[in-house]
């Protein structure tokens, strides 16, 4: 669930520019200059905090509640800055104001940085909202927005005076921000790969029905991760150099990492069909919080559909004994042939007087829906809390009952697995 506390911080920072530019707002401004350098102001911080989610930093996964989250902002973040950049844009005073220098001002071209940056900026936003052009060739482009970032603050740093005030209270965050921003998109491009990655070997490659479990021994130190956590997943070797991110679902205790992969796409048919025990494996990670042993509530409800299975898997593997929360676990599937582990499932299931399963096979008319769980759950759907991973509009679907239905949105924990 999407924590506040990051959506606060980002919300207070933009309201703390607002205050400080419309009080100590120049003299010699007009309200068209002050207002126009506001929304390239605000714009410049969301951009900020863009750069800055992509550090991947624990720090940041506690405030907005996982990396899936940060993400989902760190995209919405990229959108709005796009939106205030072309208002910035199209508002600002195009003549130089009286007083100004030409023949300085030519030589640091703010508005030719500007006018870059812009085409660049919009650019990117289009290949990045553009669900067509697939992950491998949205990828690489996508670091051009390094270059936009930099663009940006040598286009403010440059402005004359008459529009940016360096040493204005706004002026000075900014420049706080832009210090800020450029640390971490140094840290994003030549430091986290190094200090996250982890050397991992392939065991094993076992075929299932539309997905493959990829077993991987760990070089040195095994990965410490919780259950339900995911890491990104960067096969070496020629043609195999682009991570993916796959939910772990093996236990933390054990001496192996699995993943398993649904056959989704190119990549997830190669890694079927083509690779190989023996290979090398880079794993970054752990990430993610979506975590059923930290709620307060003992009464829980999970639902996975398809793939969706493996966050559970991992907590199922990693549970004590001694674990006493009544869990109503519903694995949703097309058929029993398609329903991956469902014999470790049952078998689980059986030894523990906890856990009650409930196979779901669409093909006989068995959906993970809201009117057959209260049918099955003893009590009301608000003694319960929920965790739902699986094909988006199921967990969209679910959602929008569960509220229907006075569960809290609190109550309601999905992973949120899309990183563009």
């Amino acid at each position: 669930m999407l924590r506040l506390q990051g959506i606060n911080l980002i919300i207070g920072t933009i309201v703390l520019f607002i205050a400080l530019h419309l009080t100590f707002a120049p003299e010699h401004h007009t309200v068209r200059t002050t207002g126009s350098t506001l929304l390239g102001g605000i714009s410049f911080l969301l951009m900020t905090f863009s750069v800055v989610l992509a550090t991947r930093l624990e720090i940041f996964e506690e405030m907005f509640g996982g990396l899936d989250r940060m993400y989902q902002v760190h995209r919405v973040a990229g959108t709005f800055t796009a939106v205030f950049a072309l208002v910035h844009f199209f508002s600002i005073p195009k003549e130089l104001p009286p007083g100004v220098d030409p023949v300085l001002n030519s030589t640091f071209p703010s508005a030719q940085i500007g006018m870059a940056s812009m085409v660049l900026l919009v650019i990117g936003l289009f290949v990045a909202l553009n669900r067509k052009i697939s992950y491998s060739r949205w990828r690489n482009p996508h670091k051009v927005m390094a270059l936009v970032y930099i663009l940006v603050i040598g286009h403010f740093m440059n402005a004359p005076g008459i529009f940016f005030e360096r040493f204005s209270a706004s002026g000075i965050l900014l420049i706080v921000a832009a210090l800020t921003g450029t640390v971490a998109l140094v840290y994003t491009m030549f430091g986290m790969n190094k200090r996250t990655a982890m050397s991992f070997t392939i065991e094993a490659v076992n075929s299932l029905e539309r997905a493959t479990e990829v077993v991987l021994k760990p070089v040195g130190n095994m990965l410490k991760f919780k259950p339900g956590q995911f890491a990104f997943v960067e096969i070496q070797g020629k043609d195999w150099s682009e991570p993916h991110p796959f939910t772990i679902s093996s236990a933390p205790n054990e001496d192996r990492l699995r993943f398993t992969m649904k056959v989704l796409g190119d990549w997830t048919r190669k890694v079927r069909e083509e690779l190989k025990p023996g290979g090398e494996v880079i794993v970054r990670g752990p990430y993610g919080r979506f975590d059923a042993s930290k709620t307060g509530c003992r009464r829980q409800v999970w639902v996975a559909g398809g793939i969706g299975l493996t966050p559970f898997l991992s907590k199922l593997r990693a549970m004590e004994d001694d674990d006493d929360r009544e869990i109503h676990f519903a694995y949703a599937a097309r058929n029993k042939e398609e329903a991956i582990f469902l014999g470790e499932l049952e078998a689980v299931a059986a030894t523990r007087d906890n856990i009650t399963l409930y196979p779901l096979f669409s093909d006989e008319g068995d959906f993970a829906r809201i009117d057959v769980a209260k049918k099955r759950l003893p009590g009301g759907l608000t003694d319960y809390e929920y965790f739902i991973c699986g094909p988006k509009p199921m967990v969209e679907g679910l959602m929008k009952d569960l509220k229907t239905e006075g569960v809290k949105r609190k109550a309601i924990h999905v992973e949120a697995f899309e990183f563009r």
